[in-house]
């Protein structure tokens, strides 16, 4: 009974690692980090480009009538625990050109 329940535990174990290794792909679709971007950025956006991921981090230009804005998003593990509503990750928009550190 005891052997049982440890390989029990064992393939949970398992099937938790499994599940986590599969989550680092998972990234933002074009469609939501264009609807995002017009929230943070309070302005329509006409169109997503230049998008690059390292992993942990997406990166994306966002295009609107005002202008350009460098974009930066939560990916891989964050939005996959996001997709299950546990939490919304935060979205930064900038200026193109701007610095995200003010100056001292």
């Amino acid at each position: 009974m005891k052997l049982h329940a440890n390989l029990t535990k064992i393939a949970l174990f398992g099937a938790v690692l499994l599940g986590m290794a599969g989550c680092q792909t998972v990234k933002p679709t074009e469609a939501s980090m264009k609807e995002r971007a017009q929230t943070v950025i309070g302005k329509p956006v006409s169109k997503i480009d230049n998008i690059r991921n390292d992993s942990t981090l997406t990166y994306y230009t966002a295009y609107t009538p005002a202008g350009e804005y460098n974009c930066e998003l939560p990916s891989g593990v964050i939005i996959a625990v996001a997709s299950m509503g546990i939490m919304s990750p935060p979205l930064s928009c900038l200026p193109k050109g701007a610095s995200p550190i003010p100056f001292q």
